[in-house]
Parts: structure tokens; sequence; C-alpha cells
């Protein structure tokens, strides 16, 4: 890694980031931002956000440090072909706000897991609840590793040091501050994220001459091929890959995860709740683009001489954390900008999703155990409940480093095993009348097995990645040490171009062998197909299973039809004569007009509302008190017989 290190004037900058993160949970937690002592302040803000928060909530809640590291370092190690995947944001966010916030809304939940309950059983329920958990203990694992690695390599500082600290920031605003603190403070990082992106880009491009040498540096490489329709599915990046898997991948997240539900029902409005959802096509896209040019200008910049190859990184995910150090650290305040670019990523993740997470116990396993819990207790609990997965995520950060997998593939990796099993089910109980709890039992397990399976021969069998060329002709050690013996290279230099797979031209081809065994064909499926994989699986195989177990008492049983979508009016509102309203919409505009009508009345007039939770206890008076109010009784009858 790089000899350079923080500057103090870096360690200051960053410092200051962390501690304003911190000072708005205690402004929400402690200070006028409110005391969040109730379960509807604290997990969902009293439902009164306005969109436009909640919209970069969601979308920096999506881009964590694993975007900000692993889409930059896709791009230097394979190429552009990563950015064909901003197609699939309309794809998530038009299901998300067709589907996902209407029927949401619909039923009136807190708890996305309480649609499973009602649908199917209370045991579907506490499936979905084990796999929500599973999936996002799992994935804040790798969300506070990844900064850790970039600070470990920009600053010098262990990384047990960076997971340490990143951990207990986010997990004392979180705990203290609730569902305003972690929005709020989303709204301030993603400030942050997209300046450090632009002031890469800039510096970059500077450093060889302008973005048209970047560009021209690329290309003559090969890595500018955006659309690769092969239709193979083992193919890492194809168009079809990026934009139909790539949807399928991220939209467990965005749809039935409780960090995304959260949000649609903390907006005061429907129309608000879509809007959001909208909003963040534009989001993601600036900001993916500006990560894909980030990895564009890294490589063009270190494309004479690859960086793993040198020994400057050990992991590719650390190319641009490497990048920074190494051309922004003569700037000082710069690297700390970064680091902190990086951190506002990781902190905006994982403050949401141990949000969501305490929710998803109070509602899913507390409430079913203890249902007369009163609210402020319910509170206090969620807090405590916050601390201790914060805890159990600092825990789980030691062991990412020795997965041996970039983060971005290991993060989608979590979201197909864990996330498209459950959001196969949910499509199964939304889109099919006739689906029962044992086709949901059926259909998730069915779904997480397959993708597991599969995963774990991928490691076994590990699949054709398809690198990007890359060069060491302006390495010193090819200069100085490749020398030719009638043709040949001296025996050292020939061991050392073996193991690093560099041709005599200075080249560095792809190393990839075959395996012998024919299963590792299935294995080799890529990575972005997983999560479409296990919904397909879970949604099928939940179909079929519905039909053979089908009994009596299931066909009789009455469902709710808010529960379903209504796909057959919805398609009809496409035709001319026909127009298609939810259900609820009008109901939520009496309920805003009476709450408007409400605040126009006088103080005096309005309706007063006391939570008797927080009422405080009633005292006896004292002898003091008893003897005072007595002496003012009699002086009072005196005074009134005197009149008389």
């Amino acid at each position: 890694m790089a000899d350079e290190r923080f500057s103090i004037v870096d360690y200051v900058v960053f410092s200051i980031m962390l501690m304003i993160s911190a000072l708005i949970g205690i402004w929400y937690g402690c200070g006028p931002g409110g005391k969040q002592k109730t379960t509807s302040e604290y997990l969902l803000a009293n439902r009164k956000m306005r969109h436009f928060p909640v919209a970069i909530s969601l979308l920096v809640s999506y881009l964590s440090a694993i975007t900000l590291l692993g889409v930059p370092s896709e791009i230097y190690t394979y190429g552009a072909q990563y950015y064909v995947l901003i197609l699939s944001y309309f794809i998530i966010c038009g299901t998300v706000a067709i589907v996902f916030v209407p029927m949401f809304r619909r039923v009136n939940i807190t708890c996305a897991n309480e649609y499973l309950e009602r649908r199917f059983s209370v045991g579907v329920r506490m499936v979905g609840c084990a796999f929500f958990i599973m999936e996002y203990t799992l994935y804040l694992f790798v969300v506070l590793y990844a900064p850790s690695l970039a600070l470990e390599a920009v600053a010098g500082i262990p990384l047990p040091a960076s997971i340490l600290t990143t951990g207990i920031v986010c997990t004392f605003y979180t705990s203290l501050g609730g569902l305003k603190a972690v929005i709020w403070t989303d709204v301030f990082q993603s400030m942050i994220m997209v300046a450090g992106l632009i002031i890469v880009v800039i510096v970059g491009s500077i450093e060889v001459g302008g973005f048209a040498n970047v560009w021209e540096i690329n290309d003559k490489f090969g890595r500018l091929n955006f659309f690769n329709f092969d239709p193979d599915p083992k193919v890492r990046n194809t168009f079809w890959t990026l934009s139909i898997g790539g949807a399928f991948t991220a939209m467990p997240v965005w749809t039935v995860s409780q960090t995304a539900v959260q949000r649609f029902l903390a907006i005061r409005t429907f129309k608000d709740a879509r809007r959001a959802v909208w909003l963040n096509v534009p989001g993601l896209i600036i900001i993916v683009t500006l990560c894909c040019l980030d990895g564009l200008v890294i490589f063009a910049v270190y494309s004479g001489c690859d960086l793993r190859v040198q020994g400057k990184i050990t992991s590719n995910d650390q190319t641009l954390p490497y990048f920074v150090i190494n051309k922004l650290g003569h700037l000082k305040g710069l690297p700390g900008m970064f680091t902190a670019c990086l951190y506002a990523g990781a902190l905006s993740t994982a403050s949401s999703a141990l949000n969501a997470m305490a929710l998803v116990c109070l509602e899913d396993i507390v409430k079913k155990k203890v249902p007369d819990i009163t609210d402020s207790d319910a509170a206090k609990l969620c807090k405590i409940i916050a601390l201790s997965f914060g805890v159990i995520v600092i825990g789980g950060a030691f062991v990412v480093k020795y997965v041996g997998t970039m983060v971005l593939q290991l993060a989608y990796s979590i979201f197909g095993i864990c996330g498209g099993p459950l959001l196969g089910i949910f499509f199964l109980g939304m889109f099919v009348p006739r689906a029962n709890s044992k086709g949901a039992y059926f259909g998730i397990f069915s779904g997480a097995i397959m993708t597991t399976w599969v995963f774990v021969g991928s490691v076994l069998y590990p699949p054709n990645k398809y690198p990007g060329l890359r060069s060491v002709q302006e390495c010193d050690f090819f200069t100085a040490n490749t020398t030719f013996i009638n043709g040949t290279l001296s025996n050292s230099s020939a061991e050392f171009f073996k193991e690093h797979n560099i041709n005599q031209d200075g080249f560095i081809h792809n190393p990839y062998k075959g395996h012998s065994a024919g299963i590792a064909d299935f294995y080799s499926m890529s990575y972005l197909w997983f999560s479409g994989l296990s919904v397909i699986v879970s949604f099928g195989v939940g179909i079929i299973m519905s039909l053979i177990l089908e009994r009596k008492e299931d066909k009789e049983r009455e469902i709710d039809p808010k529960l379903l979508f209504p796909l057959k009016e919805w398609c009809l509102s496409f035709l001319p004569g026909h127009s298609f309203q939810w259900d609820f919409e009008e109901e939520e505009n009496e309920r805003l007009q009476k709450e408007k009508e409400e605040e126009m009345k006088p103080l005096h007039e309005r309706e007063i509302k006391i939570n008797w939770d927080e009422a405080p206890p009633l005292q006896e008076p004292g002898e003091k008190e008893k003897t005072s109010m007595g002496d003012m009784f009699t002086n009072d009858l005196l005074s009134n017989d005197s009149k008389l």
C-alpha cells in the first residue's frame, strides 16, 4: 500500500463528519427534534415525513460503501459494461411504485412481515422475520467491513479500530434518534458522498490530461463494450444479466425489505410515497454514473502498471482508496473527505438496517409474546434491540476479510440467498389467490436451498469472471527484469510472469481454465442471477405445492381482497374509457382533510390527545400542602361571611 497516511487536517475533516452524524442522533433523541418516546415516532417518524428527505434516505441506504467501493472496483477489473445496470433501476422503481407502495399502505401495516401473517399464517410470518434478520445481519457484516478496509488503506488505521469506530457511531445515533435521525443523517451524508465521487473524477481526469484521454485509454484496452447481448447467463456482465438480473438482485431491498417499507409508511401521503420512489431513478443514475467514471479514471491512471501485480493493493476493492491517498494525498483534507464519503455510505445503510431490525423484532417477536406491552416500553426496548444488533454486526464484520470475494459480489449473493426467496412468497401472496401457507413454506425454503447450492458450487468451482485486459508495460520490474536470453525470459522473470499470468508483451490476459466436472457449468451462473433464480424457484414451487397440498379448508378460507393485487382492474385501466384508483386513496384524502381542518382550528378548540403511558403518576399531597389548602379554604369562607 501507499506510504502516505492521513494528515492532521484529514483526521479533523473525518472526525467532523462522524461528530455531525452523532449530533443528529442526539438532536432527535434528546433535543428539540423529539424524544422518541413512542414506537410510532421512533420507528415511523409519526408517519409525517416529506417525500424529498425520504427519497434521499432510500437512495443512500441502498448505495452503501459497498457500492462506492465495489462499482469503481468492478469497472477497474472488468470494464465499463457494468454501467448498463442503470436500466434495471427503471424496472425496480416501477415495480415498487406500482405494486408494493400501494399494497403496503392499503393494508395499513407497520411491519412488512405482518402481510405474510394476514395472507398466509403466523408461521410464515416468523419465517419471513428470520430471513430478513439473517439477510441484513450478513449484509451489514460486509457494509461495516468495506469502509474499514478503505480506512486501513488510506490512513494506516488497523482494521479492528476502523470497524469499532464505524459500528459504535452508527449504533449510537440509530439507537438514540430513531427513524428521524436515520433519515436526516442520510440527507447530510448524501452530500458528502456526491462531493467525494466528483472530486475523484475531476482530479483523475486532470492526471491523464483530460477526460478524452480517459476514454481513449479505456477504449484501447477494449473496456467500453457496453452492449454485450450474449444470452449466456454464465457471462458475468451482459446486457440481459445487468438489466434483468440486476433488477432481480436489488428488488428484495427495494420492495419487501423493512428498511424500504418503513420509509413508504413514514411518508404522509400515498402520492408523496410514490413520488419519493420515482425520485430515486435520477438519483441512482447520478451516483452510479459517478462511481463508473471513477472506475474508468482510476484504470486510465494506472493502465500501464497494474496495481495488484506491483503489490500496491491486496484486493481490487482498495483501488479507489489507494488512488485517493496516492493522487490526492498532497491536498490536505481531501483524503479525509473521501474517507468520510465512504463512511457516510456505510453509516446510512447500517443505521437504516438497525432501525428496521429493531422494528421487525418488536412486531414479529416481542408483541407476539407480550401483546400488552406499553408503547413507551416498546420504544425503549427497540433502542436496546438496535444496540444489541449493532454489537453483533461489529463482531461479524471481522469475519468478512476471510471470505476472499469482492464486496459487491458478496453483498449481491446475500440478497439472492436470503432476500430473493422472501420476495418470491410476497409475489405469491399478492398475485396467486389460491396460494396457501403450505405452498409458501415449500417455496421460500426451495428458493433458499437452490440459491445456496449454486453459491457454494461457485465457490468450489470458481466460474470464468471475464476480467478486462490489463498491462504491466510501464512497471519498473517489467523494464528492469525482463531480460531475454535467445528470445526467452530469464528463469526468475519467467516464474514471476507465470505466477501473475503476464504475457511476454506485458499484457495480462484472462487466466481462466475450465473445470473438468460437468456440473461446473451450472455453478458458473453470474452472481447477478442468484436473486432471480431464488425468486422464480420460490414463486414457482409455491404455486405448484399450493395446488397439490390444497385442502377443503384452504378452498373455503376467505381472503381479504386488500391482500391481493387487483391485476385485472389495473390492466383494464390502460384501455380507453377505463380508469383505476386504489380503494384507500379516498379514505386517506378524508383523513388528511380532517387533519388540515384540525390544524386550522384555534388552539383552545383543538382535540387534545394524551399519551397515558407518559402521564406522570399522581402524588398524594404532603402535610404542608394540606395545611396550606385548608387555610386558603378557611380564609375564603371568612371573607365571604364578612361580605354577607
